[in-house]
This record gives C-alpha cells, structure tokens and sequence, in this order.
C-alpha cells in the first residue's frame, strides 16, 4: 500500500508528533508512506531521520492552487492508494490535487472540536474522516457530516520515551524548592488551551497555599497576555513561565498535580503525557477530555472557564497526596491499555484497506 500525507503546519505540536507514529508505525508493518511537509519545518526533519520520503512543498494557506498541483503530478507520478490529509488546509489543498491528479481514496484526520465552518469542503468527493474522540465525531456529525463517513481512532503517546528519559533536575533550575507542591500545565499558548483561567486559578490558590509554585511550559500567540495578566495580579513569585522547551518530560516529572484548563479540546495528548508519567489531572469537561479522564478515578474534571471550581480541585489534591497518588497509577494503567501506538497504527491501518476493499 502507498500513502501520502500531506501536513501543512510549519511548527511542531501534538498532530505532527501524532503523524510521526503514525508513517514510523506503518513503516514497521511493510507500507510505504511519503509526507508532505513545509520545507525547512520539524516535521521535515524528523521524517528524514526516520528513514521516510519527505517531500518538500511550500503551501501557503489552503487555497494554494501551486501547492495543489504540485501534489498533483506526484499522484499521476506515483500512483498512491491513499492520500491523507493531517490538518484543516491540507484538507482542501487534497481536495484541489485531486482536480488534477487522481487517488484511489482520500483520509482526513480531524484532531480539533471546532464547530465545521463549511459544509462543502467536508462532503467535497468520497472522503473518509478520522476523528480522535467521539467528541470531535459528534461535532462533525452536527456540521453536516454524514456518521457512516467519520471512524474514531484515538491519539497516542510514545510510552518508552517516558520510562527511559533521563530526567534532570528542573526544580533546581527555576529555583523551586523540592518540598513545595507544583502545579503545571504544557500546552500551546492559545485561546482554547485557557492558560488564562490557569493563571487566574493560581491567584485563587496562592491566597490559601502561598508557597504553592505553578509553572506554564509552552509558547504562543497569547503569551504576552498571559503574562501581564500574570504580573497584574502580583503572581510573580507564584507562577513561572519556561518558553518552548524540548525536555517536556523533566517538567512532568517535576510537578505534583498537571492542570489543563482548555475550553476546546479534542482530545489532549499532553493529558496522556503526564498520565504517562503518573499525575494526577485537574482538568475540564470540554470536547473529548471526559473520554480521556474519569472524574475521581484519574483526576478531578470542573467546567471550563471557571476559576473558582479549578482552584477548589486543585486544593483538594493539594490537601490529599493519597488521592494524588491513586490517580498516578490509575492514568498509567489506562493509556497502557487504550492510547498505545500500536492502537493508532492498526485503527488506522484497518480504515484504510477497508476503503480501498
């Protein structure tokens, strides 16, 4: 089997890590794979290093008729069984190759639970949907899309990178004192992720608990607003922003509690992360969280937006490091269980040859 896939971001998050499982994983069982990747991006990079063909293609936007129909002649070229589309503009610029260049089918995975803007692109050709929560299915299923098209195969996480990491000492670095609880939380620094309600739970907190240390670990559009916020409210002392970092396990390892206060979210592989890692969640009811923690087995789950409920959550873990312990183990046990590579690999695999049969 020959599938190409096409990535359009030029930046490395969840659904480019997520996309390297995946081509690594069909490698490992005899496909062949090419990505379609931004020039120069880390998803490039790394799909090199890991023996796969990277083609390189500039696309700007997804009404890139240039990027389009040089994707095109690689489908007249090389005669792919399926093309795969890992983010919303590589959607349509597949749509648009496909007008000059012909794939036997085409897949579309769909990692966030954003209300569908337009129906037409969505029912454009004979296109099958991955969604990665049910959360996500019922939101596409709401924006027009007929349910017998969506599959739901869940994100994964690379669990010996956990059990093998080296961890150093980020306590030290920031100047945290290894008896004071941490609380963290790793995510892009958008809208959706709600790091503003964070910071805002930290102020809460810090009133009753003032040697309680959060830390934020990440970068993003709203950082600026993040932090002045963050400053306005005299959390200086409090609360430390790191920037983008790489060593995202040593923070993980670090912290006591993991907090994840998105208001969108389809479903959070930095979840799994530090379910990896045994810690407990304090997070939120949106999108496909619930499918991904269990209020009072692995975590604490508060409706988003709401400050006051987050700092109660979070007190209570702070006042009850057994129940803290309990939810490590348990959010161990399940991504063992259920969002293993393995998991993605063959519940994608299986969509494939069941529409090209």
């Amino acid at each position: 089997m020959k599938i190409i896939h096409i990535d359009t971001e030029k930046t490395w998050r969840g659904g480019e890590q997520q996309l390297l499982y995946l081509v690594k994983g069909l490698k490992e069982r005899g496909q062949d794979s090419s990505v379609v990747c931004q020039p120069g991006s880390p998803l490039e990079d790394v799909v090199k290093k890991a023996g796969i063909d990277a083609i390189p293609i500039k696309m700007s936007g997804e009404i890139d008729l240039l990027a389009a129909w040089k994707i095109s002649r690689l489908l007249r070229h090389n005669k792919y069984d399926i093309m795969h589309a890992h983010t919303s503009h590589a959607h349509f610029i597949g749509l648009l190759s496909r007008l000059f260049g012909k794939v036997k089918a085409m897949v579309v995975s769909r990692r966030v639970d954003f209300p569908i803007k337009s129906r037409f692109k969505y029912n454009a050709f004979d296109v099958r949907y991955i969604a990665v929560s049910e959360a996500i299915k019922k939101v596409m299923i709401d924006g027009g899309v007929a349910s017998e098209k969506i599959s739901v195969v869940r994100s994964c996480i690379d669990l010996r990178k956990f059990d093998t990491a080296v961890i150093s000492d980020v306590r030290a670095e920031f100047g945290i004192k290894k008896d004071a609880i941490l609380v963290g939380n790793i995510a892009h620094m958008a809208d959706h992720k709600g790091q503003i309600y964070l910071v805002r739970t930290a102020d809460i907190v810090r009133k009753k608990y003032p040697d309680v240390r959060f830390i934020i670990v990440g970068d993003g559009e709203l950082r600026n607003n993040l932090e002045s916020e963050a400053q306005k409210l005299g959390l200086n002392k409090s609360l430390i922003f790191t920037g983008f970092r790489k060593d995202v396990v040593n923070f993980l390892a670090a912290i006591d509690i993991f907090a994840f206060p998105s208001h969108l979210e389809g479903l959070g592989t930095s979840l799994l992360d530090a379910m990896a890692m045994r810690k407990p969640i304090v997070s939120t009811t949106a999108g496909g969280i619930p499918e991904v923690v269990e209020n009072g087995v692995h975590g604490i789950l508060v409706p988003p937006k709401d400050p006051e409920s987050f700092a109660d959550a979070i007190t209570r873990l702070i006042e009850n490091p057994e129940v803290r312990l309990r939810y490590g183990i348990t959010g161990r046990e399940l991504v063992e269980e259920k969002f293993t590579i393995d998991k993605l690999v063959e519940g994608t695999l299986s969509i494939y040859k069941k529409i090209l049969s």
